[in-house]
């Protein structure tokens, strides 16, 4: 559903345009390739070597395993081997994650698709979970799914802010009226499809913002990104205080 792209290149506006300091954590610990969506450079360490170490975690421990994308802004990569993930708990997530907003503006959590423990560790740490999903039957079904998991967590109604994305504006689609309906939640942001500007962007792996600022998705980032860090512009559109989790 484009949840990583959005997840690395909104961290990356985030921190370019507040000047706060930013770490994403890629919990997609099978399948994690968000490093992949800013940079070119791989991780020497990653999660789990961190996790492992989890009791003598400190900044140097964290920095050592960061890929730096903007001296404000960071990514803590998965394992490149899903067999790696194995041995982490939710308790070592949880320690990770309180470490990491006692030393960062924002954290933002990239948790995948699966739930297990580790994910619903990291959903109930965060403040806001953003869902993203596309205006197709297949990705509302899934959702509707997700959601009701939701519900059955206890987490109230507005810690839940769904995201669309790849929107096109054309006539005989769903709509965004259509999806409230369905979930029972309100969209809380959409984001527009632009397929060159995103591949290159993807392909590349250098952000959107860099590469393309003039894309109507790039655009859309800025605007959350504005949000988040309640730039003075931003108020009217509503104030998205943090994205994906800040925890």
């Amino acid at each position: 559903s484009g949840a990583s792209f959005l997840a690395t290149n909104l961290g990356y506006a985030l921190a370019e345009r507040s000047g706060k300091r930013v770490l994403l954590i890629d919990l997609n610990l099978q399948f994690g390739d968000a490093v992949l969506y800013v940079s070119d450079h791989r991780p020497g360490i990653c999660l789990p070597d961190i996790t492992r170490d989890i009791q003598h975690l400190d900044m140097a421990l964290l920095k050592s395993a960061m890929i730096e994308v903007l001296p404000n802004f960071g990514v803590l990569a998965a394992p490149e081997d899903p067999t790696q993930s194995v041995d982490i708990r939710p308790t070592q997530i949880e320690s990770l994650i309180r470490f990491a907003r006692a030393n960062f503006d924002y954290v933002i959590l990239d948790v995948g698709r699966s739930l297990d423990t580790c994910t619903i560790q990291a959903l109930d740490l965060a403040e806001r979970i953003y869902p993203v999903l596309q205006l197709t039957l297949p990705f509302l079904r899934d959702a509707k799914r997700l959601f009701d998991v939701y519900r059955s967590l206890d987490y109230p109604l507005e810690k839940v802010r769904p995201i669309l994305n790849r929107v096109e504006r054309s006539s005989g689609e769903l709509t965004e009226q259509d999806a409230e309906k369905l979930l029972i939640y309100k969209i809380f942001a959409t984001v527009p499809n632009h397929y060159k500007s995103v591949t290159a962007s993807v392909n590349q792996g250098i952000p959107i913002l860099k590469l393309d600022a003039g894309s109507p998705v790039a655009r859309s980032l800025q605007e959350l990104a504005d949000q988040i860090s309640e730039r003075p512009q931003a108020r009217s559109q509503g104030l998205l205080s943090r994205l994906f989790a800040r925890t």
